[in-house]
């Protein structure tokens, strides 16, 4: 499914905050949506979690900075890690060049019920946000 030219598979959910989450057998996997990443071009450094780590429901996991702000991704559940993607650590950028290939982490956690939208969901989301941006910027 798609909003304007950003992709949103269908086979993950999606966080309000540009975080996609896939269910591989009773793991989670984490990472950025298209869309996320493109507003995040240039990551320059990111902060992982420890494997064995538990995260707290809403405190942060990952930090991210871009040559223009720090970003914080959150779950709204609490999870343990059970996987960090090591090559992030060298290459944080590589978030950009294929998003929904490159998992941040992987979690286990009870995820039910806690607000993660659909693909379907996520692109009605997604296209009312840019739709407003678009309104708001109208004329400039």
């Amino acid at each position: 499914m798609k909003v304007e030219e950003f992709e949103f598979p269908e086979d993950r959910f999606y966080l309000k905050t540009h975080v996609w989450v896939k269910l591989h057998e009773d793991r989670l996997a984490l990472g950025i949506t298209e869309l996320g990443q493109s507003l995040s071009k240039e990551i320059v450094h990111i902060d992982l979690p420890e494997i064995g780590e538990v995260i707290p429901k809403d405190d942060f996991i990952i930090a991210y900075e871009t040559i223009k702000a720090v970003s914080q991704i959150s779950l709204p559940f609490e999870s343990t890690v059970v996987n960090v993607n090591e090559e992030l650590w060298d290459d944080p950028n590589i978030i950009n060049s294929d998003p929904y290939n490159i998992p941040m982490v992987e979690v286990k956690g009870d995820f039910q019920d806690t607000g993660l939208m659909s693909a379907a969901d996520a692109v009605a989301y997604y296209g009312e946000l840019i739709s407003k941006e678009r309104e708001r910027y109208e004329g400039y």
